[in-house]
């Protein structure tokens, strides 16, 4: 399937669930019929998430997220963050030397582009790190990356940005592929773990929520193009973090705290930016300790953060380079500043996506690393120019994300998290796959919000190629959206200050409702409602505004 043919099917896709969707919202739909509907759509989905099975145009694994992931795990006690595209080099010099090597590598150390030979140094010092033992293996394992059709595409790759995973991932990634070979089986068998995880995923969001949620769930992730199967489907472990992230709402959801705080802590130190969803999950705290009141799931819930992210750390340390594997990835991570790609989407694009700073508007017949680094010094420049608005405006987002938490309760506080991760950071597109746990909100506004955004950047997908353009539009898009959703709450908290939220945030209610023990006190609740000057009282009137007649099944 084309790219171009699989945005029209995922936007006629799109289109459906919108309708479907708001069809059940509106309350006049025939429930079995839309149900039926809904799964239709479901199911279709999960075929579009792998471009029904075409995969890559035939071939089920990614070819350069494996040639970093499996190769830059493997061989992390040598290779570290700098020297996976040097040994590669040497690697195909000593088993292929029939190939043509690059005549540009990126440098890892410094994150420029070099010619190939002007880093010889550098590709000794690298060699040295190697037993040779380890290194016999190392060609051998890499011989998986030389076959004559992807000759053109390593040389292209080694001008990536090379291994970046935290060393929790590094550790994690080890334990899998450290004892076996790679080579045509055992590659595909390794990325075949995505699909484990990501079914252990929606079993868990299905079982915790119900059929329609997990079922507009599985659609967001199946109909989404700026994570479409091409950029990490079919690769290594891609996926590990987002259902960490998933399945640690689902567990605040269960009342299971401290497990959620594990769940979230992993996920934060595999890739980092899940800590901002810490942003709601501490609203919710922060307002339940002001008001003295059901607190102790918090200290569950840290406890359990801590306890996880102090194994993760030490994992780390384990993954072959001991302790000091946490301030080389810090130093890698850091190298990475003022350094743009052009399928990135966030709040600071929103300011910086002008005319003014298009990589297509530099002339084309410039020598690409010379393009390049000329529109990253453009973007550079419109980044500090800019910079005071885009923070003042980050700030508002953060502030409202927060105070929009604080009327929830803590699973719907964490997946309003999400807006923060946005106002903070810029992130590769297919990692706003993380914009599925909107639809484990209570109401469809956030599943209708992601819907239309995506449809956004698939209308403009089939007007142009130019991923820039695509998402700064999708930037635009989620800005908006995250205004939309949080809006709502922050005038009712302004006006009733922070009512206690409908749904049971660690007293006792089961979800969907009151549950056995909010049954049991319910009459008591409303007299306290009644004398509080209306504010309690006034809490399920804001759920039901909020909520509308959404299914929640």
């Amino acid at each position: 399937m084309s790219e171009h043919s699989e945005v029209l099917v995922k936007l006629v896709l799109t289109a459906a669930a919108l309708g479907v969707i708001i069809w059940r919202w509106r309350g006049q739909a025939d429930r079995e019929k839309s149900g039926a509907a809904l799964g239709l759509c479901a199911l279709l989905a999960a075929g579009a998430s792998c471009n029904f099975f075409q995969f890559h145009g035939g071939r089920f694994t990614h070819f350069g997220e494996n040639f970093h992931y499996q190769l830059g795990a493997k061989y992390f006690p040598e290779l570290g963050y700098d020297g996976l595209y040097e040994a590669s080099v040497a690697a195909q010099a000593e088993s292929a030397p029939n190939l043509p090597l690059p005549r540009v590598i990126r440098d890892l150390r410094t994150n420029t582009m070099e010619p190939v030979r002007a880093v010889d140094e550098h590709r000794e010092a690298v060699l040295r790190r190697f037993t040779p033992d380890r290194w016999r293996s190392f060609v051998a394992d890499h011989d998986t990356f030389l076959a004559p059709e992807f000759s053109r595409t390593l040389n292209e790759i080694r001008l990536d940005h090379g291994y970046n995973p935290t060393p929790t991932w590094t550790f994690v990634g080890r334990l899998f592929n450290s004892w076996l070979p790679l080579n045509d089986t055992t590659v595909p068998l390794l990325a075949l773990l995505d699909w484990v995880i990501l079914a252990v995923m929606f079993v868990m969001v299905f079982r915790t929520y119900g059929s329609a949620v997990g079922a507009t769930a599985l659609i967001l992730f199946g109909a989404g193009y700026p994570w479409r199967y091409a950029w990490v489907g079919g690769a290594f472990l891609r996926y590990d973090w987002l259902a960490a992230v998933v399945v640690g709402v689902c567990m605040l959801k269960r009342r299971r705290f401290a497990a959620a705080g594990a769940f979230l802590a992993y996920a934060a130190s595999l890739r980092l930016f899940p800590g901002l969803f810490l942003v709601g999950v501490a609203a919710v705290a922060a307002r339940d300790l002001l008001r003295r009141s059901g607190f102790s799931w918090a200290l569950r819930f840290t406890a359990g953060f801590v306890v996880s992210a102090a194994a993760c750390v030490l994992a780390g340390a384990l993954a072959g380079r001991g302790f000091a594997a946490w301030p080389e990835f810090a130093h890698n991570i850091e190298k990475h500043h003022g350094t743009w790609s052009t399928n990135t989407a966030g709040l600071e694009l929103v300011f910086l996506t002008t005319p003014q700073t298009m990589v297509s508007r530099i002339p084309a017949a410039w020598p690409l690393p010379q393009r390049w680094a000329t529109w990253q010094e453009e973007m550079n420049r419109a980044q500090k120019e800019r910079r005071p608005f885009y923070l003042a405006v980050a700030f508002l987002l953060v502030a409202g994300t927060a105070v929009a938490a604080a009327a929830r309760t803590p699973d719907e506080g964490a997946a309003i998290g999400v807006a923060a991760v946005f106002a903070g950071l810029v992130l590769s597109c297919y990692y706003w796959v993380v914009l599925i746990v909107l639809a484990l909100r209570r109401g469809n506004g956030g599943a209708v919000g992601v819907l239309g955004v995506n449809a956004a950047a698939l209308v403009t997908a089939l007007f142009t190629d130019d991923t820039q353009v695509i998402f700064g539009v999708f930037s635009w898009g989620l800005l908006a959206l995250f205004a939309a959703l949080i809006a709502p709450d922050v005038a009712w908290t302004v006006r009733l200050g922070f009512p206690a939220p409908p749904l049971d945030n660690g007293s006792g209610a089961t979800p969907g409702g009151r549950g056995q023990r909010g049954a049991q006190r319910s009459g008591k609740s409303e007299k306290r409602g009644k004398r509080s000057s209306g504010v309690a009282s006034a809490a399920p009137n804001v759920d039901a505004l909020l909520s509308g007649t959404a299914f929640h099944g």
